[in-house]
């Protein structure tokens, strides 16, 4: 059994080790936080040593120490294709020459626009933001405007980017199960935000009840379809079918969160997936090719509330969004191309879904043959590592999961080669690249399962 003390030498072990591996990011990383709180803005998911990056093509990625990564972050999720695809280059050097920001309108943001509309259920209108929060945040605003209402529900566990009535219960549960209680998740939230925030259960019919008891107070219910930074736990089509019924019932409107599973999950989405329509849907990540990004789509009826009064109109009501770089032009030109390529060819999806399982099965097989206490989440090209006795299905399960072997196997998996954050596989990995992965997870597993961190439980958090 590894004691408190003991796992504090164990994490201290693996940070010199990956400052041994990586001297020119350990001086970069010095430097860093003399100027950056915590040496970088992305501190928590790459504790305790940042990686520093020179480039990246396909499926790999190389830092400043000439270390090489198969890169399973792929941008938070955001590179579809890979890094560096030669699509999306191509289109980020032919809008670098015509420039990179305007005031105007481009022709690419409606051509792109056009897509998103195409593809996502229900999505008639759509409007560009610069980041899946800001998209969030509009789609709250909208819900508000629409109903007349100021209550939102929002399932445990889930992320919906830096939003002052989002910042709840994502790394922490509390309450009963029935009733859960809204958790404060960010230091200077404004606390009288925290009366209008109703959390509900994660794949749970107990959430049904829990509407429907709002009621008429109740304006939306935002929900990622998979729960991505409280661990990839997928939402069952039962669930989602739920909460659109009890919504209806109520009068509230249903709005998908899908920054992380947009054009990832399938050419229609999550949505598509699971054979549910939103009333209004966040995008973001995959729409914009690796650059910043954002998206609010919805009925039309509630995206004409972001339309802008008409001259000599008098109280007329407009719900406020956008930004100085909302539908940037090397933004809608990278995104166009990344979409054009991914969904003009089906081939794309079904490679996606094929190396997503085999990642899956094979990370599975490991620690059955092992007896490992571990399992695997995900769907499609998404997938996560818990050390749990069984398999999470939602944010409770995660509560009594291993968390120094959660940390430490990341930093392990840097030290065999492997970049992973939630985990995803891009149409640029290979079955060979995701074999190597497998490979580079069973020798973590050996070293801690020789530190004996695999004995040691603590709550796993989410971030």
């Amino acid at each position: 059994m590894v004691t408190g003390e003991r796992a504090a030498a164990l994490l201290e072990s693996a940070y010199q080790e990956l400052r041994k591996a990586r001297p020119e990011g350990a001086a970069h990383y010095d430097r860093a936080c003399k100027l950056l709180p915590r040496g970088t803005t992305r501190a928590r998911f790459w504790e305790p040593l940042p990686i520093y990056v020179e480039r990246a093509h396909g499926a790999y990625l190389e830092d400043i120490d000439g270390n090489r990564y198969i890169d399973c972050n792929l941008g938070q999720g955001a590179l579809v294709l890979g890094n560096s695809h030669p699509a999306v280059v191509a289109a980020l050097r032919a809008q670098l020459s015509r420039g990179t920001h305007y005031g105007p309108a481009t022709e690419q943001a409606i051509e792109l626009a056009e897509m998103i509309a195409a593809a996502v259920p229900g999505a008639e209108r759509v409007s560009f933001t610069n980041s899946g929060t800001e998209a969030t945040m509009a789609a709250l605003r909208l819900s508000r405007a629409a109903t007349g209402r100021r209550k939102v529900a929002k399932a445990e566990g889930g992320w919906h980017g830096a939003n002052e009535y989002l910042l709840f219960s994502y790394t922490s549960v509390s309450g009963p199960l029935e009733h859960p209680e809204a958790n404060v998740d960010s230091a200077g939230v404004w606390q009288r935000a925290k009366d209008d925030v109703v959390v509900l259960p994660f794949n749970d019919e107990a959430a049904f009840d829990r509407i429907r008891e709002v009621g008429e107070e109740l304006a939306c219910v935002i929900v990622e379809p998979v729960l991505g930074g409280a661990g990839c736990i997928p939402a069952s089509r039962a669930y989602l079918e739920g909460l659109r019924q009890a919504c209806d019932a109520v009068g509230a409107l249903l709005v998908f969160d899908e920054v992380v599973t947009g054009f990832r999950l399938g050419p229609r989405s999550a949505a598509g997936r699971y054979g549910v329509t939103a009333d209004v849907t966040t995008l973001g990540k995959a729409i914009g090719g690796g650059q910043p990004v954002g998206a609010v789509c919805g009925r039309a009826d509630l995206m004409e509330l972001l339309v802008a009064p008409k001259v000599g109109v008098a109280g007329q009501a407009v719900v406020g969004a956008g930004g100085t770089f909302a539908g940037n032009p090397m933004t809608v030109a990278a995104g166009h191309a990344q979409l054009s390529e991914l969904l003009s060819n089906p081939a794309h999806h079904e490679r996606l879904e094929r190396l997503g399982e085999r990642m899956r099965r094979g990370l599975e097989e490991v620690f059955a043959r092992r007896g490992i206490p571990a399992h695997v989440t995900g769907i499609g090209s998404m997938f996560r590592v818990h050390f749990t006795s069984k398999l999470p299905e939602s944010p409770r399960d995660l509560v009594e999961a291993n968390g120094l072997a959660t940390h430490l196997l990341r930093v392990y998996l840097e030290l065999e080669g492997v970049i992973r954050g939630m985990g995803f596989v891009s149409t640029a990995h290979e079955e060979s690249d995701v074999d190597q992965v497998v490979v580079a997870y069973e020798a973590a597993i050996d070293r801690l399962e020789e530190e004996g961190c695999l004995e040691f439980a603590t709550p796993e958090g989410f971030g």
